[in-house]
């Protein structure tokens, strides 16, 4: 009986109707740090997976950096994303499978094979930045297959995002979900829409050196965000605070749908959770409480590597000998219009 109503909630598989809204698993794939933060991350400028959260950064990010987040719901359904992140470009890959058990009839007698359900999306996205803004472009292919009717599903859409710098202590961020998409049409005629999503995010960093009140030390960062779903919305917020250089402390509030209660009844969950980080690896946790399908989600782990910054290019120092530049007589040169941005090399 759970694992039906796994699927069911979860996965939400239904084959009632000719035409209805595809499901996405975006929202499990932010990682641990924004999920400990009440699912807030589109004014995250720093992340291990630009890819999944603002992407429009990337047209900011110096070095590489890759991250990993898996995890499993009931011994049964297994969570696993990948994320890749260099120059201005980012690459991402999305997979869940579930496993309902073994075929059997109607008389309980097994007829081979498994019931199994797999939902994969590739991400593919590309960050610029331009003064205090940022714009980020993001394409993803999502295919879905069902085992126990043996069909399948493919989609594609397109995703932008964009930032805005206000102050060194304010960051807002958007994004505007499926813009562009095909239907997410199934092998056995039935099709699936994706439905266009908003959302809209703000930072204020209360201390640290780019705070509103500089003077303390360790950085404290206040996250909030807002997202619209065609015609319904749901907002998260948190809190990010340093102790040290090392270890972040996180906390926050989502809201969610009552998946118990009435279709339009919605609650409010707790987060909380922390971040570590050594020698460039990064290492975050993330405790999400929540009832019935969603309380067996409670625990994610996200491990990421950052690598080091490039250093500049060395450039030689000339050595000036003095007395032959006494003996050298300069060339006054013409007076002509130049550029003032190019007086140095005369």
């Amino acid at each position: 009986m759970i694992k039906r109503s796994l699927i069911i909630l979860l996965l939400a598989f239904c084959w009632s109707a000719a035409a209805r809204q595809a499901v996405g698993l975006d929202a499990m794939s932010v990682g641990a740090d924004a999920m400990a933060r009440g699912g807030a991350y589109l004014t995250a400028e720093q992340s291990g997976h630009y890819v999944f959260q603002n992407y429009a950064f990337l047209g900011r990010l110096s070095a590489p950096r890759f991250s990993l987040t898996a995890f499993d719901l009931i011994s049964e359904v297994g969570y696993f994303s990948a994320a890749y992140s260099q120059n201005n470009f980012s690459l991402g890959f999305l997979r869940v499978q579930e496993s309902g058990g073994e075929l059997r009839d109607n008389a309980g007698n097994q007829r081979g094979g498994e019931i199994s359900y797999t939902d994969s999306t590739v991400y593919g996205a590309y960050g610029f930045a331009a003064g205090r803004y940022a714009f980020g472009l993001r394409g993803k292919l999502q295919s879905k297959y069902f085992s126990e009717v043996d069909v399948s599903a493919a989609g594609l859409a397109l995703d932008l995002a964009g930032a805005y710098q206000a102050q060194p202590y304010l960051t807002f961020g958007a994004e505007l979900g499926n813009i562009l998409a095909t239907d997410l049409s199934w092998s056995n005629g039935l099709v699936e829409n994706y439905g266009r999503s908003l959302g809209l995010g703000a930072l204020f960093k209360v201390w640290g050196a780019d705070g509103y009140w500089a003077g303390y030390k360790w950085p404290l960062h206040v996250y909030a965000d807002v997202r619209a779903v065609e015609t319904d919305h749901f907002w998260g917020a948190g809190a990010e605070y340093w102790l040290g250089s090392h270890i972040a402390l996180r906390g926050g509030l989502k809201q969610t749908r009552d998946a118990r209660g009435e279709q339009n009844a919605k609650l409010l969950q707790f987060t909380a959770g922390l971040g570590f980080n050594f020698a460039n690896i990064y290492l975050d946790y993330a405790y999400n409480s929540g009832d019935n399908v969603a309380g067996n989600i409670t625990h994610f782990f996200t491990l990421s590597y950052w690598w080091d910054a490039p250093r500049p290019p060395e450039t030689k120092k000339e050595i000036k000998n003095v007395k032959a530049k006494k003996k050298v007589t300069k060339k006054k040169p013409k007076r002509t219009f130049r550029s003032t941005l190019d007086s140095a090399k005369l």
